[in-house]
């Protein structure tokens, strides 16, 4: 028989072996615990860089909608022939329908819809750099350095009603297929989302004007004026004041069959009650002040001929130009096309020589036109004063309904319809 005191601390090493184990398990369990969330919050990581990357597609896309500057295939405005602002490369306007439609080109036969595309440098921290396409798949040079760099492109897809459009973006925490069309490689694990909304046009000309000539206040021009509005499926006014209407020398011109003198509305109490702060609320559909701050709208101010200002406005894509004081245009110039009219906004006087041709909209927003400068000019639109019109000015204004139509239904502002938003 073995001695007692042989076997003592037999039972205290199994306690301390059962011990050690528990603490084993213990801590596997917590080691596994600790791998599974540091994985979670990496993959959370990545998620919220995707989703970032997609909101920052909606907001770039959606500043890029509301200029008109021509850009370059870096998405950078740029002034060449053939550039074009990012709305014209990715969208085209049906003038029938009312509707944008995405623009597409052949991939192998197959109609596929053109898509711009950024990718974010996170180590040199230069920012996006991104692709306009005019064909094609975007073309991105990605950053050399290791890492995680955040993409996102932009589509577009066409919406039932007019005047409307849906943009999706989708954003990825690195380069893969899902975000960058066309790009081929491997990328195992890669965290995508997608965003989308709906797009609404706040239109360069809320209201369009019913006339060739409108003024608020009284039409009082001795020289040998123009007015033309001879569309059949337009109002045939071609002259319109909320005062009286006296145009001694005008050749006046209406639809066939009509009588000219019947082409004058005058002493309109409703044009004539708007109240001078609330004109651009109900020409632009937002006040003056906000008016100014509109993004895109190009601002600039002429100090004698603004002939130059204008024309450089023209050549880099602009088809919203305000201009804070007097409008002095030499001719010959043209100003737009029917197919790109403007929207001019004088707040000072305005004067137009000989050889100046504008198609598009003017609003002269002082309390009296004198057309006294203005001589063998001709604007095929509508002009719309804001005061008086006085002088022996001999413009000529020829109602053109094609050309409004196109700066409230086509030119303007993409704001988000409320509610639209919604990722998947």
């Amino acid at each position: 028989m073995t001695p007692a005191r042989t076997q003592r601390g037999a039972a205290t090493l199994a306690i301390t072996l059962l011990l050690l184990f528990a603490m084993m398990v213990v801590a596997g369990i917590a080691n596994r615990n600790l791998i599974f969330e540091q994985r979670a919050s990496a993959n959370q990581a990545r998620t919220t860089k995707a989703f970032e990357a997609a909101e920052a597609g909606l907001e770039w896309a959606q500043a890029m909608l509301a200029s008109d500057a021509s850009i370059g295939t870096d998405c950078a405005p740029e002034a060449a022939p053939g550039n074009v602002s990012l709305r014209e490369r990715l969208l085209a306007y049906d003038a029938d329908s009312g509707r944008f439609l995405p623009r597409s080109w052949s991939d192998a036969g197959h109609e596929v819809a053109l898509q711009a595309a950024c990718v974010r440098d996170e180590s040199s921290g230069t920012g996006w750099a991104c692709s306009c396409p005019r064909d094609g798949h975007p073309a991105l040079d990605l950053p050399s350095a290791t890492g995680s760099h955040p993409v996102f492109s932009i589509r577009f897809v066409a919406a039932a009603r007019e005047g409307m459009v849906q943009l999706i973006a989708t954003g990825c925490d690195r380069a893969a297929a899902d975000c960058l069309p066309g790009w081929v490689g491997e990328a195992p694990g890669v965290a995508v989302a997608r965003v989308q909304v709906t797009l609404a046009l706040l239109p360069a000309l809320a209201a369009v004007p019913a006339a060739a000539l409108t003024a608020q206040g009284e039409i009082d021009a001795g020289g040998a004026i123009a007015l033309s509005n001879t569309d059949p499926l337009a109002s045939g006014l071609t002259a319109h004041a909320g005062g009286r209407i006296a145009l001694a020398h005008a050749a006046l011109q209406t639809r066939p069959g009509e009588p000219a003198e019947l082409s004058l509305a005058e002493h309109d109490s409703a044009l004539a009650g708007i109240e001078p702060q609330r004109i651009p609320s109900r020409l632009f559909g937002v006040d003056a002040a906000r008016f100014r701050q509109l993004p895109g709208l190009h601002t600039v101010a002429c100090p004698a001929d603004c002939s130059a200002l204008i024309a450089d406005a023209l050549a880099a894509g602009h088809r919203r130009i305000r201009v804070a004081g007097d409008l002095n245009l030499a001719g010959p110039t043209i100003v737009g096309a029917p197919d790109r009219p403007v929207l001019l906004v004088v707040e000072g006087s305005l004067r137009l020589a000989d050889g100046v041709r504008i198609h598009g909209a003017v609003v002269q927003l002082s309390p009296q036109w004198d057309t006294s400068g203005t001589h063998d000019a001709r604007i095929d639109g509508a002009l719309f004063a804001a005061g008086d019109v006085v002088g022996d000015g001999t413009p000529t204004i020829e109602y053109d309904r094609a050309v409004l139509a196109r700066l409230h239904r086509e030119v303007g502002v993409f704001v988000r319809v409320p509610g639209s938003w919604r990722d998947f």
